[in-house]
């Protein structure tokens, strides 16, 4: 039987009974609609079950992703010290500014590196990986045969390691043609595919998501809507 590992969303469990462990995750939609809460959320959870867990961000600097966290009430600062949480930045940092000391930082254009930090995270034992927003810096630094050999590796990395794996990406309504095939080709290889949305309902706005694809899990098709509390993501009835 497959191995789910919960997310920590209040209702979103009850339906599905987690995310089959190993698997590789995409969160899609546009901003402000709680992609980032979601993974966060996925994350500690994980911390709170005795796991080891990382997150490599994109799109901002890590200072910022620990006050984030602790604005839900989620201080992962004692799990980094016992690397436990495992931060990686592959957000540009200028070399004039000083890096943290508990942050791995690598290029998004070196794969090699890419590949040792990959294995170093499951010689560590992590269970739960999230790779932050912002995927266009990726699609510009590499090319298509890179790109592509990439989501190999990461899809192998996951099965093979059992770690599951949960990409945040952004929705945007205009992207050049090579971008579009890298997208395509990367849903198309994903297990899982989390859609999320903000719509106007009876005047008012709220938070949607949408599992488009679970394998092995039975879940619902239709919208699901849901709530930012200062606790996290908790489901509507």
């Amino acid at each position: 039987m497959t191995e789910l590992q919960q997310t920590g969303i209040e209702g979103l469990d009850r339906l599905i009974g987690g995310i089959p462990r190993g698997s590789r995750n995409l969160i899609y939609g546009p901003p402000g609609c709680g992609k980032t809460v979601f993974a966060m959320q996925f994350l500690w959870t994980g911390l709170q079950a005795g796991e080891t867990v990382s997150y490599d961000v994109f799109d901002r600097p890590w200072t910022h992703i620990r006050r984030y966290f602790a604005s839900f009430g989620w201080d992962i600062t004692p799990y980094e010290r016992s690397r436990k949480f495992i931060p990686i930045q592959a957000f540009p940092h200028p070399k004039e500014y000083p890096r943290d000391p508990l942050v791995r930082y690598f290029s998004l254009a070196d794969f090699n590196t890419m590949q040792e930090i990959d294995l170093e995270l499951s010689q560590a034992g992590v269970t739960r990986f999230v790779a932050g927003d912002n995927f266009e810096h990726i699609f510009t630094s590499l090319s298509e045969e890179q790109w592509m050999l990439v989501e190999h590796w990461t899809i192998n990395w996951c099965h093979y390691d059992g770690i599951t794996n949960i990409d945040i990406m952004t929705e945007v309504n205009e992207r050049d043609p090579v971008t579009n095939r890298l997208m395509d080709f990367t849903f198309s290889l994903a297990h899982n595919i989390f859609r999320f949305r903000t719509r106007e309902v009876n005047g008012k706005f709220r938070r949607e998501l949408r599992i488009e694809k679970m394998e092995g899990v039975a879940h619902p098709l239709d919208w699901l809507p849901f709530q930012i509390t200062p606790h996290g993501i908790v489901m509507e009835e």
